[in-house]
């Protein structure tokens, strides 16, 4: 049995199915996209408060897609890491760069930080409450900088430790007030207030695209992640098969 093949096959295998679930995930959220009612915040709003009159706060429980002004509660907006803009919710990461084997470029979480605080959807007079946590969010990113390493390394007496990163990179995502916003989740009845956060079995999509571009988008990168998954699986039999025949 060939070692090599077979290494290589398990290399096939993993990616194959990393790519096979980043599909599967994919494809969930477009189904729920799709059977999520189009809504408006008024209307959601309008919804709801029938609903706790007629019945109870808790029987009030709609999958909805809906889209609307981000604002901040009171003082809540707060400076991202990177730029200093005014945020309800941002993502920082740095990243340091290194060369590896091949001269390939590698990559190494350093730092990260969230915020991830409740905000309001507002669209006209209504409003309602976003809490981003656990959240899937799909937004571009809004500030990338690299910054080249010094590579001096440390001294340690008589020796040297030379430190293989060549530069560091970091990157921002964030939303900000006033920014425009589709939400697609569970809403619920919370203190008088329709409020949309991640639960079970109903995860939250946050996304700066109108729903048709955000069903679109999603469905086409499920159907590319899993062709390359159907690749990577068949390139993984094959590579198995030589490491067995020979």
């Amino acid at each position: 049995m060939d070692l090599v093949f077979l290494a290589f096959a398990g290399i096939l295998g993993f990616l194959a199915w990393t790519s096979f679930r980043e599909a599967r995930d994919g494809h969930a959220r477009w189904t729920r996209g799709l059977a999520a009612t189009p809504v408006t915040v008024a209307e959601l709003v309008a919804m709801a408060g029938s609903v706790r009159d007629e019945l109870d706060a808790p029987a009030f429980r709609r999958v909805v897609s809906l889209s609307g002004t981000v604002e901040p509660f009171d003082d809540e907006a707060r400076p991202a890491p990177l730029t200093g803009v005014d945020s309800v919710w941002f993502r920082f990461v740095e990243e340091a760069l290194s060369r590896g084997r091949d001269d390939r470029e590698e990559r190494q979480v350093v730092a990260e930080q969230r915020r991830e605080r409740p905000f309001r959807l507002t669209d006209g007079g209504a409003e309602i409450v976003v809490d981003p946590r656990d959240a899937h969010i799909e937004i571009p990113v809004a500030e990338r900088r690299r910054v080249t390493d010094d590579g001096e390394g440390r001294e340690f007496g008589l020796f040297r430790l030379v430190d293989p990163t060549v530069a560091r990179e970091r990157t921002e995502w964030r939303i900000e007030p006033g920014s425009r916003l589709t939400v697609v989740g569970e809403a619920r009845l919370s203190a008088d207030r329709v409020r949309l956060s991640a639960v079970a079995d109903h995860p939250l999509t946050l996304t700066v695209a109108e729903r048709g571009d955000h069903l679109e988008r999603t469905r086409s990168r499920s159907g590319t992640a899993m062709r390359r998954a159907v690749a990577f699986g068949c390139g993984a039999v094959v590579a198995l098969l030589v490491a067995v025949l020979t």
